[in-house]
C-alpha cells in the first residue's frame, strides 16, 4: 500500500513539473512557456544582429559634387572635377576625385595650350556651422604644347604634384573656398597665387 501511495505521489510531482511550463488562460488558450522563452531568445538574437549590421556603410552619408570651369577668349579654360565624399561625422568628410582641365592662351609670337588629367584625395573639416577648412593632395598628368609663329613647336609631358590648403563658407550644398597650392611646382595648374573656387555637393 505504501509503495502504491509513493508511486502516486511521484506521478503527481512529474505531472506538476511538466504542466508548470504549460498553462491555459480563461479563454481556453494554451501557452507553452518553453516555446515562449525560445522565441524571445531568437528575437533578441535577431535584434542584436540588426544592430550590428546598422553600424556598417551608411548610404545617406555619401555625397557627390565637384567643380566646373568655363572661360572663352584669348585665354580659354575648360575644366571638370567630380568628387565623391563620405561623412565620417558631422565635422569631417573624406573623399576622392578625378579631374580634367584644358588651358589655352595666345601671345604675340606664340600659342600655348596645356591639358591636365588629375587624381585627388580631399579632407574637409567643419568646426562650426557654415565654416569649412580643407586640404587636397593631388597628382596631375600634364601635356603642354607651345607653337611659335615661325613654325617651331615644342611639347612636354610630365607628372605635376599639388597640395591645396584653404577655407571658406558652406551654404547648403554650395562650398566657396579660398585656396593655395603650397607645393608651387612651376607647372602647377593652380598658379603661384591664392585663388577661389566654388563647388556643389549633392547627397543621396
Amino acid at each position: 500500500m505504501k509503495k502504491i501511495f509513493l508511486l502516486f505521489i511521484l506521478s503527481v510531482c512529474v505531472c506538476l513539473t511538466a504542466f508548470s511550463q504549460i498553462y491555459v488562460d480563461n479563454d481556453g488558450n494554451v501557452y507553452d512557456q518553453r516555446r515562449t522563452t525560445t522565441t524571445r531568445t531568437q528575437t533578441t538574437t535577431r535584434s542584436n544582429n540588426n544592430q550590428r549590421s546598422g553600424s556598417g556603410f551608411d548610404m545617406s552619408k555619401l555625397s557627390i559634387g565637384g567643380n566646373f570651369s568655363l572661360q572663352f577668349g584669348d585665354y580659354t579654360v575648360v575644366g571638370i572635377s567630380p568628387q565623391v565624399g563620405y561623412d565620417f561625422s558631422k565635422y569631417f568628410t573624406l573623399g576622392a576625385g578625378l579631374g580634367y582641365t584644358y588651358y589655352k592662351d595666345k601671345y604675340y609670337d606664340y600659342k600655348w595650350s596645356s591639358s591636365y588629367a588629375s587624381f585627388d584625395i580631399f579632407g574637409r573639416f567643419y568646426p562650426v556651422e557654415y565654416i569649412v577648412l580643407g586640404v587636397q593632395p593631388e597628382i596631375s598628368r600634364m601635356w603642354q604644347t607651345i607653337k611659335y609663329n615661325d613654325g617651331f613647336e615644342s611639347s612636354e609631358s610630365k607628372f605635376v604634384p599639388s597640395f591645396l590648403v584653404g577655407g571658406g563658407l558652406r551654404l547648403g550644398g554650395m562650398i566657396a573656398m579660398i585656396q593655395y597650392d603650397v607645393v608651387q611646382d612651376k607647372n602647377s595648374p593652380y598658379g603661384d597665387k591664392i585663388f577661389y573656387s566654388v563647388g556643389y555637393t549633392f547627397r543621396f
